[in-house]
């Protein structure tokens, strides 16, 4: 509907931004009279540019919104986060728009939150036009629904070993596609588990549901997108404060988070990642160290991944495709992945359910590879003797198997076989060994998580 349509706005709010106040977020408070249905807001702010950290000289003014419940950390009258993606957004007692929270609006004070993530030489004039009861009809959500499928079938792992990807994004976020295509598109590439991790949200979990049946196991998460970096957490249904950008604030959340119960993991720790800006922060479970295609700058995650462990830090190495787009078009550059690139193999005892997946994760039960088909790279003790690992490579024929210890580079040799094994004696006195297969060209192909010395 036009503005012309809509008619005058109820509420109009105005501001301007100067540099100074850039990656800080402000609640800008406005009141809501009784007995509303329907809640319509539209903004407009000067010299926009995309939110891509590789574009700059303008402005990005992300938006999100509370209602009279409070803006407090955690509090229920937080409605969602849109970021920059949507000008415009309906909150109706019966229907929102993704990833908005539908629900009674009620009387009261309520915030509309704007974070100036990027601010212009010029500074950023912005405008909230908002309406009330304006009688829009919820729109059409298409897309497909989830069925079950039989994808075509993957080189067969090892028992109770299960694929997945743990990073992607839908119309709840800046994706194309509604969760159920993004969950049938996994079924699709023959992914067992799809973790769901749209920005500073959880609405996107209900239209998922919980997967099985053909389609992959729905493991519930969110992406919490701060200005310092991005974190992911697994198995919760909340969302976490993104407000604060000071390291302290942002290490207090993603301990709370996993102190609940969830996986944390840092994301995509790399350029233009973007990148994780909180070297002294600790408190997570895991490392996002691949993150799309591997030539996307993932080395530098690998390396910061490498760090922590030498440096004493404990925490499992993962890999998410970071999906958003499923749909022909204009694809950018960086967001030009596919769903299971990487694919992350978790290993359950039983039944596959999302505990057995988070327990997996959290203990480094897994190892990354370059999509669902593999290779599979499989570190661990060797059974018979003490010292050793075992390390078998499936599907790795012409690449090169690499151990790494915390100090060196410990042994390198040819994998010649798709179905090859090998064990090897490892010196003395070692924190711990992880391995990594390679191509000709040096890209990575498969990497395990470490076997460290008290398994040995």
């Amino acid at each position: 509907m036009t503005a012309a349509e809509l008619g005058a706005p109820d509420r109009v709010l105005r501001g301007r931004f100067q540099k100074d106040h850039e990656r800080r977020y402000v609640h800008v408070p406005f009141e809501v009279p009784t007995g509303l249905r329907q809640v319509h807001l539209r903004y407009w702010y000067s010299d926009q540019i995309d939110s891509d950290p590789l574009i700059s000289g303008g402005n990005t003014l992300d938006i999100g919104l509370f209602d009279e419940r409070g803006i407090a950390e955690g509090s229920p009258g937080f409605r969602g986060w849109s970021g920059s993606n949507k000008m415009e957004f309906t909150i109706d007692e019966s229907w929102a728009t993704p990833p908005y929270r539908k629900g009674k609006i009620g009387r009261g004070t309520w915030h509309v939150l704007l974070g100036p993530y990027k601010v212009g030489p010029r500074g950023c004039d912005w405008k909230v036009e908002i309406w009330f009861d304006p009688g829009l009809q919820s729109p059409v959500q298409g897309g497909a629904i989830a069925r079950r499928v039989n994808p075509d079938p993957l080189p067969e792992g090892r028992s109770g070993w299960l694929r997945g990807d743990l990073h992607c994004h839908t119309l709840y976020s800046d994706g194309d596609s509604w969760p159920p295509e993004m969950l049938m598109t996994a079924a699709e590439a023959g992914l067992d588990f799809l973790g769901t991790t749209d920005h500073n949200n959880v609405a996107h979990q209900l239209a998922y549901g919980p997967g099985g049946d053909g389609l992959p196991i729905v493991v519930p998460g969110v992406e919490v997108t701060t200005y310092g970096g991005h974190w992911n957490a697994w198995g919760t249904d909340r969302w976490w404060e993104f407000r604060e950008p000071e390291a302290e604030a942002v290490e207090r959340t993603m301990r709370a988070a996993a102190e609940s119960g969830a996986v944390v993991s840092v994301c995509h720790p790399k350029p233009f990642g973007p990148p994780w800006e909180y070297a002294d922060v600790s408190g997570f479970h895991a490392v996002e160290v691949w993150n799309g295609p591997w030539p996307q700058l993932n080395g530098a995650s690998l390396a910061y991944w490498e760090e922590l462990l030498r440096g004493g830090t404990r925490c499992a190495a993962l890999g998410g495709s970071d999906t958003h787009y499923l749909k022909s078009g204009d694809v950018p550059l960086r967001h030009q992945d596919a769903l299971g690139t990487p694919t992350t193999w978790v290993h359950v005892d039983g039944r596959p359910t999302v505990t057995a997946i988070l327990a997996a994760l959290r203990e480094g039960r897994s190892f990354v590879s370059a999509s669902p088909r593999g290779p599979q790279l499989y570190l661990e003790p060797d059974r018979g003797r003490a010292g050793r690992v075992s390390v078998e490579a499936r599907d790795g024929a012409g690449s090169t198997l690499t151990l790494f210890s915390d100090s060196r580079s410990i042994a390198a040799t040819s994998v010649d076989d798709a179905a090859w094994a090998r064990a090897f004696d490892l010196p003395a006195g070692l924190e711990y060994v992880r391995a990594e297969l390679a191509s000709a060209t040096g890209e990575i192909l498969a990497l395990t998580n470490p076997v460290w010395a008290e398994q040995l």
